[in-house]
């Protein structure tokens, strides 16, 4: 995908006294900032930023000249001639880029003649282009004869209407680069079709190295995508080419396929799977670490996990720097807290490489966590054991069973006790509050969700910024929310619009549950189960280390 930015510009007309041969054009003044304008007549450019405010047909090639540095933004518009160039960076600095949402940004050369000197940009006496957006198409699309020049190609297109997309010989005994980096598409193209139209073609003066996965480089078929003679020179560790590229260009740790599309480039260094550990985000789940270095498309991984059978929720965390310096991608499996001795089968893939991630379990964690020895372990421990009991009512609760996770604790710490047993009720008193007329109720079977019974299905709802869906189930319509344990103790306040429509808390809920008489929905395992949630919410309130 090609950079895209906004760009909105408001034109002030003010006249430069300048020579038609050094027109720069009229000053534009768009989001508070000036730019430089390219008009019909302009011709050699001093530095600054260009935006184009309209298609413009130019009289006469522009000039980048030695020691000037012009960006030039095509905002979505052409820039044509019919000279022997569109643009001809002569020992300056050209970054060329197109800001636009459509990306159709071109430098376009008009020409119909087949002559090499027909090109859209061409670079000499030393100059630089970067491209990161845009199309550049001519005979050839970029041309360059001359001794060390850079061509730096980040996004955009590149296409030859008859010869080479990117030619590069120079004449003299001196070098030059062509590089082509980044994850934004790029396209090479040739529309010849003849033997001696390439994609890229270059001498063994160039050093070229291609390392973006999102980069294309098409020929005909009786000619090659690439053109390069000397392998000592030639780099090339991603992308996809419509012919065979020499293999020698192809270094050690990356595979070079053939598919129903060309042949391909990959790297052959795939995730290393580092560790797991218990998720301390205030809900339950584990995340897996993966390190990355060297992996190309690391947005294309993802990490499949089943727990009893049935896919899990999987989501992809930040990255996170640890002690050891190294950053490692994160990815979380939640899982219901009657699932917390659950094994979770994991494994991360881009849909050909797998790293399995093997089995794991909530339990696991905090089996290992209560049996550590140090001060850094003692709050985990105290959360763990509270994430176990929650675990075990909750069992008790939704399965209507019994659990052995209540002995499987004792096991693991002798002197731990059941927290619902010296319950404090008198410790909610202050989250007791008198109904407003709107049914209010959790629903915990797969964590702690606040439900509030709504009439006016129309009306937009939304807690703390975040617009909640309407759903509903036997009892009516409904917005929740899910709460994090670290969390249960506020009181969250539902808006309708931008009035107030109610307030509650989990902790108001789990008052209103334990002061009941026990008697239909008010069992006794939902109480202990309230006890349980209460618990791990203080616990979660106390832990600091939050991950």
């Amino acid at each position: 995908m090609f950079k895209r930015f906004t760009c909105v510009i408001t034109v002030l007309v003010l006249i430069f006294c300048l020579s038609l041969s050094n027109f720069a054009g009229v000053v534009a003044v768009a989001d508070d900032e000036t730019y430089l304008e390219i008009t019909s007549k302009s011709n050699v450019l001093t530095s600054g930023t260009y935006k184009l405010t309209s298609d413009v047909t130019l009289n006469n090639p522009l000039q980048v000249n030695s020691g000037v540095e012009v960006t030039i933004d095509l905002c979505g518009y052409s820039l044509k001639c019919s000279g022997n160039q569109v643009i001809l960076v002569n020992g300056g600095t050209l970054n060329l880029m197109d800001s636009s949402e459509s990306g159709t940004g071109t430098v376009k050369n008009t020409s119909t003649s087949t002559s090499a000197s027909k090109s859209g940009i061409k670079i000499s006496n030393g100059g630089t282009l970067n491209m990161s957006g845009g199309t550049v198409s001519g005979t050839y699309g970029i041309y360059s004869v001359s001794n060390n020049c850079s061509i730096n190609i980040t996004g955009g297109s590149v296409i030859a209407t008859g010869q080479v997309g990117i030619y590069y010989i120079p004449t003299g005994s001196d070098e030059g680069s062509i590089t082509i980096s980044g994850t934004d598409t790029v396209v090479i193209t040739t529309l010849g079709d003849d033997a001696k139209d390439y994609g890229i073609y270059c001498t063994n003066k160039i050093t070229l190295t291609i390392s973006n996965p999102n980069t294309y480089v098409s020929a005909s078929l009786a000619s090659k995508a690439v053109y390069a003679p000397s392998s000592s020179r030639v780099t090339i560790t991603a992308g996809h080419y419509s012919s065979a590229i020499n293999s020698s260009y192809i270094p050690e740790g990356y595979s070079y396929t053939e598919t129903e599309e060309g042949f391909v480039v990959t790297s052959d260094i795939s995730p290393e799977f580092y560790g797991k550990a218990l998720t301390l985000d205030g809900e339950i789940g584990v995340t897996y670490y993966f390190t990355m270095d060297g992996v190309m498309n690391i947005s294309d991984y993802k990490l499949y996990a089943t727990i009893d059978g049935e896919t899990a929720e999987t989501v992809t965390a930040e990255t996170k720097t640890l002690s050891d310096g190294v950053t490692y991608y994160r990815y979380t499996v939640y899982v219901k807290p009657t699932q917390i001795s659950s094994g979770i089968v994991a494994y991360l893939s881009d849909g050909s490489n797998k790293v399995d991630a093997g089995t794991y379990s909530v339990y696991e964690y905090c089996e290992y966590a209560i049996n550590a020895s140090g001060v850094e372990w003692e709050e985990v421990e105290d959360l763990c054991e509270a994430v176990l009991n929650y675990g075990y009512y909750a069992q008790v609760w939704y399965n209507n069973s019994e659990s052995t996770l209540q002995s499987s604790i004792r096991s693991l710490d002798s002197a731990w006790t059941d927290p619902t047993s010296s319950f404090n009720l008198s410790s909610l008193s202050g989250y007791a509050t008198t109904s407003d007329g709107i049914k209010k109720t959790l629903a915990l079977d797969g964590g702690v969700y606040i439900r509030i019974y709504v009439t006016d299905t129309s009306a937009t709802y939304s807690v703390d910024g975040e617009t909640l869906e309407v759903e509903a189930d036997g009892n009516g319509s409904y917005v929740e929310f899910k709460v994090y344990a670290k969390e249960m103790y506020k009181t969250f306040t539902v808006l309708k619009g931008d009035e107030v429509y109610t307030s509650y808390s989990i902790y108001t809920y789990i008052y209103n549950v334990c002061n009941s008489e026990i008697s239909g929905d008010i069992t006794e395992s939902l109480q202990n189960l309230c006890k349980a949630i209460y618990d791990y919410g203080e616990e979660a309130k106390a832990y600091n280390n939050w991950i």
